[in-house]
């Protein structure tokens, strides 16, 4: 089973990937090995910090390696795969079940404020940013298939839903 979790920054995907791997359950996080930021005119990879402006992130696309992650998925059996790519449309048909993560404004920007492992969302632009997708891509994503997954609930509780569709494949 190969299953592939989405949602806006601060939902909680990366502490579902800890939580699964402390488990011992195949997870990657994209952020991790398979993302990039590439320049949409250039095509150029380039490299974000804090603070970037609007115009910047106009003009850059958050992308996952495509190849990379089929290869990937090609050599393992279950693993669950979490990110938020602008090209995930792109990659979503390698996945046997689509999860979305999703949860309140005022819930996933204080988780972002509060986090100390990534900077990602701290700003006003990439702040802007994620409430404009919040209106409209969690629905989005259930019209593609996904399943809606409550991220306000406790970890556990998210993560044992997660468990269940792993063991029973239906």
């Amino acid at each position: 089973m190969k299953i592939y979790i989405t949602g806006l920054s601060g939902t909680g995907k990366t502490s579902i990937v800890e939580s699964l791997l402390k488990k011992g359950i195949q997870a990657i996080d994209i952020d991790d090995d398979l993302g990039h930021w590439e320049n949409k005119h250039t095509n150029e990879h380039t490299e974000w910090h804090p603070g970037r402006d609007d115009e910047w992130h106009e003009e850059h696309v958050w992308l996952c390696d495509i190849e990379r992650l089929k290869k990937i998925l090609g050599n393992v059996g279950d693993v669950v795969v979490v990110g938020l790519t602008d090209n995930q449309n792109d990659y979503l048909e390698l996945f046997d079940k689509i999860f979305v993560l999703h949860c309140r404004p005022e819930i996933f920007l204080a988780r972002i404020a509060a986090r100390t492992t990534n900077d990602f969302g701290k700003h006003p632009p990439e702040q802007r940013m994620l409430l404009g997708w919040h209106r409209t891509f969690e629905t989005e994503m259930i019209q593609k298939g996904a399943l809606p997954l409550d991220a306000e609930r406790p970890l556990e509780e998210v993560v044992a839903d997660i468990l269940s569709h792993l063991n029973n494949p239906r």
